[in-house]
């Protein structure tokens, strides 16, 4: 694969709680990496982890962090997520909180900050879960919260989420 010639560092947080759990998210990290326009620098291990915010029916979701190098702006790059996802069998239109063969969340795209109403930047609520961040530091343990410059690890310990994650597979971190 070529080098983006940006440099923009992305992050993705992809999860999956249907059918064949780790061949979604293998096809999702696959097909947001195609091109040119996009570099995978880092893959996080698979976690699983409970479904948090809904009922114990949904079941475990297995989750993963995606760090990029893109010539893509952010909103470019959510459209292409959003693509992915519908391939993968994800509705456009869909009830929220809902089981899904896959979820893929921009959590930040370089220093771009974006307030909404659509796309916010970074990802409003990644600082509350620990299926993002755990991941995260792994992945990029130098990671820094583009709005506040904290640490991953000084948002990991802030963080009041203590769900259970269980790792399935090893990851080489990155520098960020």
């Amino acid at each position: 694969m070529t080098r983006a010639a940006s440099g923009r560092r992305a992050v993705l947080s992809l999860g999956s709680n249907l059918g064949d759990r780790f061949d979604y998210l293998a096809r999702a990290a696959a097909l947001v990496t195609q091109g040119s326009d996009m570099t995978l620098l880092a893959a996080s291990s698979v976690y699983e982890t409970p479904p948090l915010g809904v009922g114990a029916e949904h079941g475990p979701y297995l989750n993963q962090v995606l760090i990029l190098d893109t010539a893509l702006t952010a909103a470019a790059l959510l459209r292409r997520c959003q693509r992915v996802e519908q391939e993968l069998g994800r509705p456009a239109e869909r009830a929220k909180n809902r089981p899904r063969s896959i979820d893929i969340d921009l959590i930040s795209c370089g220093a771009e900050r974006l307030p909404g109403p659509g796309l916010q930047l970074p990802h409003p609520r990644y600082r509350q879960r620990r299926f993002v961040l755990l991941p995260l530091q792994e992945a990029c343990p130098d990671y820094r919260d583009p709005v506040t410059g904290e640490s991953i690890a000084a948002l990991l310990a802030a963080c009041k989420d203590r769900s259970v994650l269980l790792r399935f597979t090893e990851a080489e971190p990155v520098p960020c």
